[in-house]
């Protein structure tokens, strides 16, 4: 019996003034983190608006069955007349929550401060523990760790992989070493296909 997948896109064409996906074909079917490498302008960033409904291929479809999606863009996308924790309680109304996730990215004593007060690395881990609180049943993160240093990075990692278990999450990155450490799924978004990278060699 065929497994049904929970994610899937079928013949879709998109483009703008030049054609980014064309017949393009993939298929998720386990709960995990899967990695999407590429060049740059290849159509990662698309590739995750079309999973968001933010955009409309031109032709074929996209399915999924997910009531609600978290999107982590590229850019941080906060409220900057709003406090860290009121960024957050815009779409989670459970503050203990919040002040655990919060904790949990390594931002301690942060949530009365407004995001021009904090730097460039910490807006990035307001913004993904954001995305994490919103609670979507797909996870779309766009280079989530830019601007996050290493050390804080190991450890911010565990910590997706365990709330992300039961979840599709996909995450779009140009860095491999990164990509190995957060996931065995590996893939490079071509024109047609996402194609599986082997020995982890792009």
């Amino acid at each position: 019996m065929k497994t049904k997948a929970i994610l899937q896109f079928e013949n879709v064409t998109f483009h703008y003034d030049k054609i980014i996906l064309q017949q393009f074909y993939c298929s998720f079917i386990e709960k995990d983190i899967y990695c999407i490498l590429g060049k740059s302008g290849c159509g990662k960033t698309t590739f995750l608006k079309l999973i968001s409904g933010l955009l409309t291929p031109q032709h074929g479809t996209i399915t999924h069955n997910a009531k609600k999606i978290s999107f982590l863009f590229q850019e941080n996308r906060l409220f900057p007349w709003l406090t860290v924790l009121d960024n957050m309680l815009t779409v989670s109304k459970d503050k203990a929550y919040c002040l655990h996730t919060l904790e949990q990215l390594d931002l301690f004593d942060i949530e009365k401060k407004l995001p021009h007060e904090l730097s460039g690395g910490m807006l990035r881990r307001v913004a993904l523990a954001k995305a994490l609180v919103y609670n979507g049943d797909i996870f779309l993160l766009d280079e989530p760790f830019t601007g996050i240093d290493i050390e804080r990075k190991q450890k911010i990692i565990p910590f997706l992989q365990k709330k992300l278990l039961d979840k599709i999450c996909i995450v779009i990155t140009h860095n491999i070493e990164e990509a190995n450490i957060l996931s065995s799924h590996l893939y490079e978004l071509q024109k047609h296909s996402l194609i599986e990278i082997k020995n982890n060699i792009l």
